[in-house]
């Protein structure tokens, strides 16, 4: 089983590229902002109630810049994949089921549809497009324009 976890799947497929460096570069960019505005990092987890939420806030925005660009390279694809579809299933638990029933304790949006399955649906299309991309990287694997197709090919060879 955790050999499985970090073998390094499909290094033949070049398209892989397109969707790695989509997923990755949004990545990369939530976990910069999280650190530049206080309301989308340390305010929002204050909101969440998570304890320690400046620390929580930083740890989350370190592994977004750091998987963000790992992915868009192609670098420990599946591992992070991983890690960003749990971190995704996370926030859509916290932050969008609130949502779908009036409860969520961040702000709702500005204009309608302000709360039911429309407020939901639209609300959610970030984390779900980013879970659906995260999934697709950890079964299809990095592709051929990758550091971990250059790390499977030395592995290979030893």
């Amino acid at each position: 089983m955790i050999r499985h976890f970090f073998q390094i799947e499909d290094t033949k497929n070049s398209y892989s590229v397109i969707l790695r460096v989509l997923v990755g570069s949004v990545f990369l960019w939530e976990g910069i902002i999280k650190f530049l505005y206080v309301n989308q990092g340390v305010g929002r987890f204050t909101k969440l109630g998570f304890p320690e939420p400046s620390f929580v806030s930083g740890t989350i925005g370190c592994l977004e810049i750091l998987g963000g660009l790992s992915l868009a390279m192609g670098l420990f694809t599946k591992e992070f994949s991983l890690v960003f579809l749990v971190e995704m299933m996370v926030a859509m638990t916290m932050t969008k089921i609130p949502l779908l029933f009036g409860s969520s304790p961040l702000a709702l949006p500005h204009s309608p549809p302000v709360t039911g399955i429309w407020a939901f649906l639209h609300e959610i299309r970030s984390e779900y497009s980013q879970a659906l991309g995260s999934l697709f990287l950890f079964f299809n694997g990095p592709g051929s324009y990758s550091l971990d197709a250059i790390r499977k090919r030395v592995s290979s060879k030893q």
